[in-house]
């Protein structure tokens, strides 16, 4: 089987394992490389060799939304994987909107990240069980508001023209 080549720009967490070393222990995986941020010589090469790159949200705060964009716009076919802190369904529309395809909570890491980066790997998007129930209960909610006027718009129907 092919290793999984993977690049891991995410702080380390007094008391938790990092992901790197979450990954590493993997036989499947292959930390490519491990720079502090995006802005560090060598990064868009690693880039380059990667099937996955793994990033806390400081490193979006800190590079910005265009760069996660460039970096999507450069390696298309670079996976990634960004770990927040708590559960907030706005990081992850934030997440996806810039190409981001997984999103997983810090507190998943330990449980979760070797599934999440196979995952991402063969194609699939990610998003851990607390991060996707609040955008779904948004869509629920939306499908009742577009439920509400079709059947509005049923009932002006009935009455007469529509302008």
């Amino acid at each position: 089987m092919k290793k999984i080549n993977i690049t891991v720009v995410c702080e380390e967490q007094p008391g938790l394992p990092g992901c790197a070393e979450l990954l590493a222990d993997y036989p499947t995986f292959n930390i490519v490389a491990q720079p502090s941020g995006l802005d560090e010589p060598g990064i868009w090469a690693a880039l380059g060799r990667s099937d996955v790159l793994v990033l806390d949200e400081r490193v979006m705060e800190e590079a910005g939304f265009q760069a996660i964009r460039s970096l999507h716009d450069y390696y298309p076919s670079l996976r990634s994987l960004m770990v927040v802190e708590g559960e907030h369904k706005y990081k992850t529309l934030a997440a996806v909107s810039l190409g981001i395809l997984g999103v997983i909570g810090r507190s998943s890491t330990v449980a979760m990240l070797n599934k999440a980066v196979i995952a991402l790997y063969s194609g699939e998007a990610w998003l851990s069980r607390g991060l996707a129930q609040p955008l779904r209960d948004q869509v629920n909610r939306e499908e009742d508001d577009l439920n509400f006027w079709a059947d509005l718009s049923t009932d002006l129907d009935c009455r007469g023209k529509l302008n």
